[in-house]
C-alpha cells in the first residue's frame, strides 16, 4: 500500500460562466506557438468524510475517498501551524476506510497533531461518515510550445452534494506540468494572462472541498 506525501504543481484556478467554456480552445488555438497534443474526458467523484463530533472539522483537516475510473485513492490533507501537507495512499477499488488505511488515517493525525490529540484516535475514525460527495465531469486538454514548456487545462463541470443540496459549478485549472525552470515559467504566466485578458475569470482561492463547505454550511 503505497504512502506518499503530495506536492502541488504550479496551477491557477478559476471559476468561469458557462458561457465563456466554448472559447477555451479556440483561445488557445490562436496562442502563438502552443498547441493542444491531447484531449482527456473523464469523471471523477470525491467522497468527503467525517466524525460524528467533527474531530477534522476542529483540527482544520479532511479525509477524502476520490474514484476515478477503476482507480481508488484515499487521502488526508493536514493544516497544522500554517503549514498545509497532504498524503495519498492507493485502495483497492471498493474498499471501505478500515484495517490499514485507519492506521494510515491515525499515523498522520498523531504524526502532524502532535499534543494537540487527546483521544482514542481509531475508535473515532472508525465512525467516519460521507457528508459531502462532489461530482467532476472534467474535459482535459495537454498543452504544449515550442520552447519545451507542457502544461494541462481542466475544464471542471462541478456538482456538490449532499443530503439536501445539488449545487453545479464551472471551474478551470492550469497547471505546469514540466520543470519550473524560468523559460517554463514565462511560458506558463504567458498562456495564463492570455486567457485572463480574453476571458472573464474569478480567482478561486479556496480548494473544492472548501467551495463546497461553504456553499453547505458543513451539513452532516
Amino acid at each position: 500500500m503505497e504512502n506518499l506525501e503530495i506536492q502541488k504543481p504550479i496551477q491557477k484556478t478559476y471559476y468561469i460562466h458557462s458561457n465563456e467554456i466554448s472559447r477555451l480552445e479556440e483561445l488557445i488555438k490562436l496562442m502563438p506557438n502552443y498547441a493542444t497534443v491531447k484531449k482527456t474526458n473523464l469523471t471523477i467523484i470525491d467522497y468527503f468524510y467525517e466524525t460524528p463530533d467533527r474531530l477534522l472539522e476542529q483540527l482544520d483537516a479532511s479525509i477524502r475517498v476520490r474514484v476515478c475510473g477503476d482507480k481508488q485513492t484515499l487521502s488526508i490533507v493536514c493544516k497544522n501551524n500554517g503549514e498545509r501537507r497532504e498524503f495519498e495512499t492507493e485502495m483497492h477499488y471498493g474498499d471501505k476506510i478500515e484495517k490499514n488505511y485507519i492506521l494510515f488515517l491515525e499515523d498522520k493525525l498523531q504524526d502532524i497533531y502532535v499534543n494537540r490529540i487527546d483521544a482514542d484516535i481509531a475508535r473515532m475514525l472508525k465512525n467516519l461518515k460521507i457528508f459531502m460527495h462532489i461530482t467532476t465531469d472534467r474535459k482535459q486538454l495537454e498543452i504544449i510550445n515550442n520552447s519545451g514548456f507542457k502544461g494541462i487545462v481542466n475544464i471542471d463541470y462541478v456538482l456538490f452534494t449532499t443530503k439536501r443540496q445539488n449545487v453545479p459549478d464551472n471551474i478551470l485549472e492550469l497547471k505546469m506540468d514540466c520543470v519550473n525552470d524560468i523559460a517554463n515559467k514565462t511560458a506558463f504566466d504567458r498562456m495564463v494572462f492570455t486567457l485572463e485578458q480574453k476571458l472573464t475569470l474569478l480567482p478561486m482561492d479556496e480548494t473544492k472541498y472548501e467551495a463546497g463547505k461553504r456553499v453547505f454550511r458543513f451539513e452532516y
